[in-house]
């Protein structure tokens, strides 16, 4: 069965934007299926070693950052993760409620 994710991917820092994510959904079978060639979301997929596979990437475009966008199955599991130069950064999503405030009281 699995678990399944739908990705999206944001590429910064550089004017080549299509040729890497093509170059990208060539060098990982899992982001072929996961994004499609603007970096969207071909639906929910089951991409296992995206991390492994795109801090390997990120090594071959040392100057650009990697925004790696998921939003899981579950209702809370909702992520950024960014790659740059073969290091990652890994940012959970965080629900954030305002203060009550009176004066909105209808």
């Amino acid at each position: 069965m699995g678990y399944y994710t739908y990705y999206s991917l944001e590429v910064l820092g550089t004017d080549n934007v299509d040729e890497i994510i093509d170059e990208l959904r060539e060098f990982s079978v899992g982001a072929s299926y996961a994004i499609d060639n603007l970096g969207d979301s071909q639906g929910s997929e089951k991409w296992y070693d995206n991390e492994k596979d795109m801090k390997e990437f990120s090594k071959k475009h040392p100057e650009v950052l990697f925004k790696l966008n998921g939003n899981g199955e579950e209702t809370d599991d909702n992520w950024v993760q960014y790659f740059k130069n073969g290091k990652t950064q890994f940012c959970m999503g965080e629900i954030v409620y305002p203060e009550f405030d009176e004066s909105k009281l209808k």
